[in-house]
């Protein structure tokens, strides 16, 4: 095709019949004829130092103007003088433009999976990732999800930490911490994908609310209501509540469990579902192991779909605070299933349980150089304690005459048990006795029915 060259004028475009016009002005601005007499600018150029040739379509003329396309040209120009190919420019520019927050959040999460959401360059376990996903749906996702990630602004992230602290100090506080690691993650070479230049989310740390630390614990007579208003609840729901408060494990590590993890008496947490990544051994006494027992692959398999039982704790965990307060004969205080965990740990003073036990039994990592050099893993002291523990709300279960309707085993077991507990326990406990616990007559479940009636 013919293209005559000429400093394009209106006129000059308005008598053009075909073929095509280079502009002298700007070099690869071209005019030319299209079908059905359509006239348009195109931008023709060699990329410097390749043969690859750069093709560009504007639109008509007149639609777009003479000036107007000089200066689209001209971009073009300046783009391949500074060496950038035009073509990979728009294409990242489209890239840019459809960069919902959205989208990036789906790129993020693939990448928290594969465990380069973070500099720990770890996989995030289940329940983490869970965690992240809720806090986003439910936080981020009405807000943010259609914005264009590289628009979102510090003051859109401050307005709704702030939003949610007005109600939920502690929730804040976790979406902003998700907005940093997100935000953060983005800006990161580890986020090249998206490639976000600034962190907005950066000083968000100057917003945390104060959070009050849970000190709440159950009393030795709570207790003893908990036991007795647990009684009432279906098997799965009975057996678990109890299992939290016998083996100070936390509420996912007790409804995620396999049958395969007990061995012999000896309850083995997997790395994988423990909150500090290593394996936990609780040695498990005769009513722990009875109260583990599944004839299926879960230890407390849910009712209608594959996998384990975990809905319908927190609603148990009301009903029983509901029956402790008819109990009581008033509001107990609100309870969390982790506090049952603490009420295990803050009994172990108590029960003469030294320092190094009562925290490995809790699964807590040693500090310090201990961390490094004593790998001693206080197994003997830890199997102990447990038994010890076990027996102690056994006795306070029998004193409340239900410890056959929470399947405890019977007078003769515990004994034997209490006689292993105390060769254990004599080398660490330092008067080596152990407290003797009453052993009161039994109660059918009917008959305790009926005595479930406020304190007087």
């Amino acid at each position: 095709m013919a293209s005559r060259k000429a400093a394009l004028t209106p006129a000059l475009i308005d008598n053009l019949k075909k073929d095509s016009l280079l502009d002298t002005l700007t070099p690869g601005l071209v005019i030319r004829i299209a079908a059905r007499g359509r006239k348009v600018w195109k931008f023709y150029r060699r990329l410097p130092g390749t043969d690859s040739a750069i093709k560009q379509t504007l639109g008509c003329f007149p639609a777009f103007t003479i000036a107007e396309a000089r200066a689209w040209a001209a971009e073009l120009n300046a783009q391949l003088e500074a060496g950038i190919d035009p073509r990979q420019a728009a294409r990242e520019e489209a890239l840019r433009s459809s960069m919902t927050v959205a989208k990036a959040h789906a790129l993020y999460m693939e990448a928290v999976r594969e465990g380069r959401g973070s500099r720990a360059k770890r996989k995030n376990k289940p329940r983490t990732i869970s965690d992240k996903q809720q806090i986003y749906e439910r936080d981020i996702a009405p807000k943010l999800a259609k914005k264009i990630i590289y628009e979102v602004s510090e003051n859109d992230l401050v307005k709704l930490v702030q939003a949610k602290g007005r109600g939920a100090k502690v929730r804040a506080n976790r979406l902003a911490a998700e907005f940093k690691v997100f935000f953060g993650w983005a800006a990161s070479l580890r986020g090249t994908e998206i490639g976000l230049e600034q962190d907005p989310s950066r000083r968000l740390g100057d917003l945390r609310f104060p959070e009050d630390a849970r000190t709440r614990k159950l009393s030795l007579e709570e207790i003893g209501w908990f036991l007795r208003a647990v009684a009432l609840e279906e098997r799965d729901f009975r057996r678990g509540l109890l299992l939290l408060l016998l083996t100070a494990a936390r509420l996912s590590e007790v409804t995620q469990a396999r049958s395969e993890e007990v061995v012999e008496g000896i309850w083995t947490i997997p790395a994988g579902r423990t909150k500090n990544s290593s394996a936990h051994r609780i040695a498990l006494g005769p009513w722990g192991q009875r109260l583990m027992r599944s004839n299926n692959e879960w230890v407390f398999p849910a009712e209608l779909v594959e996998g384990p039982r975990t809905q319908g704790w927190y609603e148990a965990r009301d009903r029983v605070r509901a029956r402790m307060s008819e109990i009581a004969g008033y509001a107990v205080e609100h309870f969390v299933p982790h506090d049952l965990r603490r009420t295990a740990r803050s009994n172990t003073k108590r029960l003469k349980v030294d320092y190094e036990t009562a925290e490995a039994m809790m699964n807590h990592l040693k500090r310090g150089l201990d961390r490094t050099y004593d790998q001693y893993e206080l197994e003997d002291e830890k199997r102990a304690w447990f038994l010890l523990w076990e027996n102690e709300i056994l006795g306070i279960a029998r004193q409340a005459g239900v410890a056959e309707l929470l399947e405890a085993p019977a007078a003769a077991q515990s004994d034997i048990a209490a006689d292993a507990m105390e060769q254990l326990a004599a080398r660490v406990v330092p008067d080596g006795r152990i407290q003797s616990l009453p052993t009161p007559r039994r109660s059918s479940r009917a008959r305790y029915r009926s005595t479930l009636s406020p304190r007087r």
